[in-house]
């Protein structure tokens, strides 16, 4: 489903930059260049950045590629709730201990809060409406981060994989937007 929704995503990017309608002062590289821009933090960012790009065009803007990444954060938010939702449901016999199911409905509002600035950050990026991108990529950072700070164990790897494609749509955003 992932790669479906991504290629739907960079079909209609491909026809808005042919179109003429890229945005303004957003520089075009290759999605290998624009990973390289992420060699400063970790290698998992990195390797996770080109993994994300792997079906994207060679050469694009790169809102392209801040778009393609920011789209497949949303898709895994998404997923991740479903898990969260299915650990909540849990039957009568397996009661989960206050704490984590407080916990877990910590991380469904924050999940909540995180695809919603992501979705906001995806409509502007194709829009070309920069002016609120920047702080709607950081709190969806600080939402998917507290998550992640109060699930101790439960779901440790999802929430960090989350946290980890958040850095990366965040840092191809902050190429266009700055840091």
């Amino acid at each position: 489903m992932t790669f479906v929704i991504t290629a739907a995503v960079l079909v209609s990017l491909a026809g808005m930059l042919i179109t003429g309608e890229a945005c303004d002062n957003v520089p075009t590289m290759t999605s290998s260049d624009a990973c390289l821009t992420l060699s400063n933090t970790t290698e998992r960012w990195h390797a996770l950045c080109r993994e994300t790009l792997l079906n994207a065009p060679a050469t694009a803007e790169v809102t392209v590629y801040a778009l393609v990444a920011t789209r497949l954060a949303i898709l895994r938010y998404r997923d991740t709730v479903g898990e969260i939702d299915q650990m909540l449901g849990g039957t009568r016999e397996k009661k989960l201990p206050a704490a984590e199911g407080a916990a877990l409905e910590h991380c469904r509002e924050k999940y909540g809060e995180a695809r919603s600035l992501m979705a906001g950050v995806a409509d502007q990026l194709f829009t070309c409406d920069m002016s609120r991108v920047r702080q709607e990529y950081i709190d969806a950072q600080v939402a998917v981060g507290s998550c992640h700070t109060r699930m101790g164990s439960l779901v440790t790897d999802m929430v960090s994989a989350d946290f980890d494609l958040t850095m990366v749509a965040y840092l191809l955003g902050a190429i266009i937007v700055g840091r």
